[in-house]
């Protein structure tokens, strides 16, 4: 039997046709791409609107979409193998795409049978998967549609409609959704709860929506961001009941230590839901509260009184030093000292656990650093114009930061054996 005549196309197809690296090492070896790189003398030779990139484009996707063709039946194009097969190659109709380096058509082949699915382009898709980040990435920091629409047709010559631009952002929507409504772990050791005000748009009116935030550790001591949750009531320990309640119905049986500010009602919201869990009150937040009652002037000077408070060895010693303090400032400034006064207990818990332990849970600034991440992404707008808009650009800024995250907590198997000592019975046995 004479053998089928094979064309560069053929042989161009990798054995693997979904090893697109191999094609691509292919297409780069040929003469044609080889000259063509002769050419390229600058940056924008390479990769502009005219580049060499841009002009490889269409004929590395269609080589894509021939090669999945090829797999599909099971025989090369012109192949005699493929007569009497079942099912045969049937011509082909154009779709065009956008990416970056513009608009495309390409040749989408079909087979007899109708049964040709692409992995490469599929169905209904207008724009590549490239271009489709870029997108996101640019919505992510904040940036609105309409200048997205204007950025990619001034860099790439991309017509694109702020509707579409919203289209392709809902998909964002649709992981953040999963990502709120996540199952939870059954136990956290530390939990932080904390809150940013965010400006929304709601019934035609610019409002400051609170972002109720939840980050914890896991018992492999790793970060956890639990959910976000938007109220345009503001921050209330009603609303942190609601909140709380969503971690028990999504798994959360235990949380050992939360960590919170001084919002009032705070630790009774956390009790009614878990009622064994130590509430530590945010020492910062004190310390900034105490300082709005004393003069500018003696600001320094109360802080190297309030510092030794919350720096010392045992609690003991920290009531000695707060006598200082009292005796110092307590008959002018009795509000800065009543702060301390009447949340000794929330604002001390601390001190039962090894300084490993303490550092972790005097003072909330571990989310604090999370919420001046969400601070940068959302910035760039003066206001989102509803809640869906606000949780996308959360849940992308989010994914973001925990890339920077270290994977564990250093030291934790020391600190998670003090953890199973002071908390006996509630942590699982190994």
């Amino acid at each position: 039997m004479k053998k089928s005549k094979r064309t560069n196309s053929d042989q161009l197809i990798p054995k693997d046709p979904h090893r697109y690296d191999e094609l691509a090492v292919a297409l780069v070896a040929t003469p044609q791409v080889q000259t063509a790189l002769r050419t390229v003398t600058s940056y924008e030779d390479l990769i502009g609107k005219d580049g060499l990139i841009a002009g490889m484009l269409k004929p590395i996707m269609q080589e894509l979409l021939d090669a999945e063709m090829t797999e599909h039946l099971g025989y090369p194009k012109h192949d005699s193998s493929g007569y009497l097969s079942g099912n045969s190659r049937n011509g082909s109709y154009t779709r065009t795409l956008r990416s970056s380096e513009g608009p495309f058509t390409l040749d989408m082949p079909r087979d007899r049978n109708g049964s040709f699915q692409s992995d490469t382009v599929l169905p209904y898709k207008q724009i590549s998967s490239e271009l489709e980040q870029k997108i996101i990435s640019l919505y992510a920091v904040g940036t609105s549609t309409q200048d997205i629409v204007d950025f990619l047709y001034d860099t790439y010559g991309v017509e694109l409609s702020t509707g579409f631009i919203s289209q392709v952002t809902d998909k964002v929507l649709e992981l953040a959704n999963e990502w709120q409504a996540r199952p939870l772990n059954t136990i956290y050791t530390i939990a932080y709860l904390d809150a940013i005000h965010i400006k929304c748009r709601e019934q035609n009116k610019v409002v400051n929506k609170a972002v109720h935030i939840v980050m914890a550790y896991d018992l492999d001591g790793r970060k956890h961001i639990l959910g976000h949750y938007i109220s345009s009531g503001g921050e209330g320990a009603k609303y942190w009941l609601s909140v709380i309640t969503d971690l028990k119905n999504r798994g959360v049986a235990d949380i050992l230590i939360a960590c919170v500010d001084g919002l009032t009602g705070f630790e009774q919201a956390i009790h009614s839901v878990f009622p064994h869990t130590t509430v530590q009150r945010c020492v910062i937040h004190a310390i900034r509260n105490s300082l709005a009652y004393i003069p500018h002037k003696l600001k320094s000077e109360f802080m190297e009184y309030v510092r030794p408070v919350y720096t010392a060895v045992s609690e003991y010693e920290a009531k000695e030093n707060f006598k200082l303090l009292e005796e110092r400032f307590g008959e002018k400034y009795p509000m800065a000292i009543n702060i301390w006064k009447n949340n000794w207990e929330a604002l001390t818990q601390f001190f039962n656990f090894s300084p490993e332990i303490r550092k972790m849970m005097y003072t909330t600034n571990p989310i604090e650093s999370y919420n001046s991440v969400l601070r940068k992404y959302t910035k760039n707008k003066r206001s989102f114009v509803n809640d869906e808009a606000l949780q996308k650009v959360l849940y992308l800024a989010t994914q973001k930061a925990q890339e920077s995250w270290v994977p564990c907590v250093p030291n934790w198997p020391t600190i998670l054996n003090q953890f199973a000592i002071h908390f006996a019975g509630r942590l699982p046995m190994a």
